[in-house]
């Protein structure tokens, strides 16, 4: 959450007019029936697996057993999505896009395959136009020809297989072409139509990562059984952390010492706090250090590491058009002074906070802006001490798209880690992502799965486990070996303001069980996930009774525990 007082509740508004309908998915009749299980359905005794609609109808339009094999799962939860795993393909269902021709889409396989292998000369580029043997994807740059060209316009297409994305190649003695979902394998020694045979990308993906035992247990001719929801799959550390209000003055730095006392007693051992450039460069090349030198100084007597987001820019700094969070350039000279006074006692820099709302954009959201401040502060983090980590902003959750007011935290990131051939990656050592769960439970989600709550709960910002979509977007960026710090979530309890309702019905008791239970979900499900900051331990005792930022505090505005913050202290942390 930005601490630009008004940001948060201006957010929460305009989350609470969100509405997304999902549309019901007429039957269709051709397969064997199976009525009493509702949609229309199909066993496959080869596997010992049922596949039903919206899935059937997608497999039998998009080319069948040659185009996507038998299945070889049962469909289940995993990345946030229903899915199921088939020998050469993997369906998700997207209920959000039912009606649309989209609601089953086809996981991109065939590129999350070769991530590592696009500097490899197949994967290049060609610079070359159609004729009567070739098609060029502008998109990718790759040429379609042949057999692979036919097999791709009469087999499903862009939907079955999208785009090319690499030219033909000898791989293990075989002619071979990747595209976006699938592999192509040239078998000249079989008849037309079997000449063209695709890879067995599912059950590659299959076999690489655990999945529920459950959901590769064959069924049984019995009847298909309901979807299988998330199921803990490992036990891995989540560092336990806190959004902290600090005081910049001297006579209360006996209070800050108080909340780092309270963080450790809590078992946790880092720290997130915001660093104003505003206030430590109020003018350009005067500096103002010494109140943080104090915060961080007292952290680390505590053994707790420390994580600055640097943001709020001086007036001064904003001489640039629209669109560019500062001075991209008076921002690297500004990180390069920050870093080298702090070098080996800050352990992690985050630059910026939640780009991707108006008033921590500069006005107008463009991703390509924030990443001329990401080159600018990374490489001076890099330069003054390498030791230290980098971390992406995390954004603030929506589904909206006004570049005025607020962008989908989805899609932003998505086109920030395309920029540029995924220069964003360069600059980065950690991700770092927001999730709040408004009024719902952590093992709620839309649309698959939502919370019984009276309103806010009709659109995936409202939920905990929006996370796994963000997990998806780094992965499918290439970045899926970089590990994820939740740097903001929690829940709030009842507030004064409107806006933010659906604290109402969060109880003190409520909150504790969520902040725990959100924890045991990453631990037990989320491999990807490093370390989680609480939003937050302490910021009551600045905006008094009442406020929203209060109603997320894991401690009373006089500073004496709520029942959140004994219950984390009570969690197991490892």
């Amino acid at each position: 959450m930005s601490i630009v007082r008004g940001t948060r509740r201006l957010r929460a508004w305009l989350l609470a007019l969100v509405l997304v309908s999902v549309l019901a998915v007429p039957g269709s009749p051709g397969a064997q029936a199976a009525s009493e299980f509702g949609p229309r359905a199909a066993y496959f005794p080869e596997t010992g697996f049922w596949v039903s609609d919206p899935f059937l109808r997608f497999w039998e339009q998009n080319g069948g057993l040659p185009t996507f094999g038998y299945p070889i799962s049962r469909v289940f939860y995993q990345d946030g999505l229903l899915r199921q795993y088939f020998e050469r393909a993997v369906f998700e269902r997207h209920d959000h896009l039912a009606g649309s021709g989209y609601e089953v889409l086809v996981t991109r396989l065939g590129a999350l395959a070769t991530l590592d292998r696009r500097d490899e000369p197949p994967f290049q580029p060609v610079n070359a136009a159609n004729d009567h043997h070739c098609r060029v994807f502008p998109a990718t740059g790759h040429r379609l020809c042949g057999g692979f060209r036919i097999y791709w316009e009469t087999r499903g297409g862009l939907a079955a297989f999208g785009y090319p994305i690499s030219e033909e190649f000898i791989e293990n003695g075989r002619t071979v072409q990747y595209f976006e979902r699938a592999r192509f394998e040239w078998h000249p020694e079989n008849p037309w139509p079997h000449d063209v045979l695709l890879g067995h990308l599912g059950r590659q993906a299959l076999a690489a990562r655990p999945v529920p035992p459950l959901a590769v247990t064959p069924e049984g001719p019995g009847g298909p059984g309901a979807p299988i929801g998330p199921q803990p799959l490992y036990n891995h550390p989540v560092g336990c952390a806190f959004n902290v209000f600090w005081w910049g003055d001297e006579p209360n730095h006996v209070t800050n010492e108080t909340y780092l006392d309270l963080v450790r007693d809590a078992g946790c051992d880092w720290v997130r706090v915001q660093g104003q450039w505003g206030l430590m460069e109020p003018e350009p090349g005067y500096y103002i250090f010494h109140p943080l030198d104090r915060f961080v100084d007292a952290a680390r007597e505590r053994g707790l590491h420390v994580l600055v987001t640097v943001n709020a820019p001086p007036a001064w700094a904003l001489d640039i058009p629209p669109g560019t969070p500062a001075n991209p350039v008076s921002f690297g000279r500004f990180m390069e002074v920050l870093v080298a006074h702090f070098r080996g006692r800050v352990d992690a820099w985050q630059i910026w906070n939640e780009p991707n709302i108006a008033p921590e954009a500069g006005g107008l959201i463009r991703p390509a802006g924030y990443l001329e401040l990401l080159r600018e502060g990374s490489q001076a983090v890099r330069r003054q001490d390498p030791d230290a980590l980098v971390v992406l902003a995390g954004m603030a959750p929506s589904s909206l798209r006004e570049p005025n007011v607020i962008w989908d935290d989805l899609a932003y990131t998505e086109e920030l880690l395309a920029l540029n051939g995924g220069e964003a990656g360069r600059y980065i050592d950690v991700i770092g992502i927001h999730a709040y769960g408004a009024g719902n439970p952590p093992d709620n989600y839309w649309p698959g799965n939502p919370a019984n709550t009276p309103a806010w709960n009709n659109a995936p910002e409202f939920y905990f486990r929006r996370a796994e979509a963000l997990h998806t977007a780094v992965v499918n960026a290439g970045l899926g070996h970089l590990p994820i710090w939740i740097t903001e979530f929690g829940w709030g309890t009842a507030t004064d303001w409107p806006s933010w309702g659906f604290g109402n019905w969060v109880s003190e008791e409520d909150q504790a069980r969520y902040l725990v239970r959100a924890y045991e979900i990453a631990r037990t499900e989320w491999p990807w996930v490093e370390r989680m900051f609480i939003w937050n331990l302490n910021f009551g005792a600045f905006n008094g009774d009442g406020h929203p930022f209060t109603a997320y505090a894991l401690l009373y505005p006089d500073g004496t525990p709520r029942p959140a913050y004994e219950a984390i202290k009570a969690m197991p942390k490892e």
